[in-house]
């Protein structure tokens, strides 16, 4: 794919009239991915691998994530082509300290039954000790 990078640029510059829509970030090891939601949140498309690491973004629109080169290619080609879509005020929201906060309150919670499995391993007893 012939690219021409033009150096590091200000994310107001990059937003200023629209001139840049597609982001790409092939990381599978970046633990946050928050550039990938910078580049969603900024209404961008963002080409990424299929990967657990990247599955929050799979319900945005302008997420494209490929599993293959092919698919990569086809993706990037697509975006290229295409205006993204804009940001619906709800989709927007998940990109607030808010939602973010909301999801690990969700992710950190423990059931009681989890509590109950805690507590028998504290004490040393396991499921067929009842």
């Amino acid at each position: 794919i012939p690219t021409r990078f033009l150096g590091r640029k200000d994310h107001f510059e990059a937003t200023a009239g629209d001139k840049y829509t597609v982001f790409i970030n092939p990381s599978v090891t970046e633990v946050l991915c928050t550039t990938t939601a910078e580049a969603l949140a900024m209404g961008k498309f963002a080409v990424i691998p299929a990967h657990p690491s990247n599955s929050f973004f799979a319900e945005f629109p302008n997420c494209l994530p490929y599993a293959s080169d092919v698919e990569f290619a086809a993706a990037l080609g697509w975006a290229l082509g295409h205006d993204p879509e804009p940001l619906s005020e709800e989709l927007a929201r998940a990109f607030t300290w808010e939602a973010a906060t909301e999801r690990f309150v969700v992710s950190a919670a423990v059931t009681v039954r989890q509590e109950r499995a805690r507590a028998r391993a504290r004490a040393g007893r396991g499921n067929m000790d009842e």
